[in-house]
């Protein structure tokens, strides 16, 4: 199945429109005969991510803009919200009970980028709830609305989720929020550690931010034995303790992330990376529009 005519005109629609409202440091450009793949780089200009210059592709799905896109990078950089590029285990769905499996709809692939905690609405109980309210042929009214997430691009500051939020979410608030997670570092420390694609980024982050770690909580066991991304060693354990299981939360996560990212800032600018060679596997980066000065 393909998106209807409708949808993509509405996708052709905003993509227009990002030409005078676009994130800044932001460029996509649309896959030829495919107005649902987009191929994006962004510029981060500020934050604890700069200079990197990143790849990604954004998937629009057949339930959009009631579902979430796919945001996939194929440029690697050590992030809370981004799942490595060697690994395939990260889901969405908020259930703590229920296993990672191959057929879980809400799985990341590789170089995902989570939107859980900008656009909770779209995921797990919240996604739920609104399509059981849909199907209820809108009888109940009132206190029962459909609720609206403060901020205009979604973001919970505090982490909290609604049950229910806003359905009309554009792709600019999509690429708005990416743009911030990379930049803004109040949006990263925000992130709870149920929202993270990553958390041994997550870890690592709030150990750089000098934060006391939070507890594991919410967190199924077969998650806290996964290995979090690839590379040098991620953590490491205290030299007492060798030998003992211990959750990542109690690792030594110190130094992890200044390397990590400062290697992954280094690869993004690489020419391989930039202008595309052995190794790349895609196309030189490219901007639509005329970059901001």
């Amino acid at each position: 199945m393909t998106l209807s005519s409708l949808a993509k005109q509405n996708l052709l629609t905003e993509f227009a429109s990002l030409q005078y409202a676009c994130p800044e440091g932001l460029y996509v450009a649309l896959t030829p005969g495919d107005p649902t793949l987009w191929a994006g780089v962004l510029f981060v200009r500020r934050g604890p991510y700069a200079p990197a210059i990143l790849r990604f592709h954004i998937s629009f799905q057949l339930d959009f803009p009631s579902g979430p896109p796919l945001l996939t990078f194929s440029t690697e950089i050590f992030h809370p919200l981004l799942t490595p590029l060697t690994t395939y285990t990260y889901t969405t769905n908020s259930s703590d009970s229920d296993p990672v499996s191959a057929t879980d709809e809400e799985r990341l692939p590789p170089g995902g980028f989570s939107l859980r905690h900008g656009f909770p609405h779209w995921f797990g109980r919240a996604r739920r709830s609104a399509a059981s309210s849909r199907t209820a042929s809108g009888s109940h009214h009132g206190s029962d609305s459909v609720a609206t997430l403060v901020p205009s691009t979604g973001i919970s500051m505090s982490g909290e989720v609604p049950l229910l939020a806003r359905k009309d979410t554009s792709v600019y608030e999509v690429l708005e929020y990416l743009r911030s997670a990379f930049s803004n570092e109040d949006i990263i420390d925000a992130v709870p550690l149920e929202s993270a694609a990553n958390p041994g980024a997550w870890h690592a982050w709030h150990a750089y931010k000098g934060a006391s770690l939070r507890p594991v909580s919410g967190l199924s066991s077969s998650r806290n034995s996964q290995e979090f991304g690839s590379g040098p060693s991620v953590a490491s354990y205290d030299a007492g303790v060798a030998g003992k299981a211990r959750k990542p939360g109690q690792w030594n996560w110190e130094g992890v992330w200044e390397e990590r990212v400062k290697k992954g800032l280094q690869a993004s600018l690489s020419d391989p990376v930039l202008f595309g060679g052995i190794g790349a596997g895609e196309d030189a980066v490219c901007c639509p529009f005329p970059p901001r000065l």
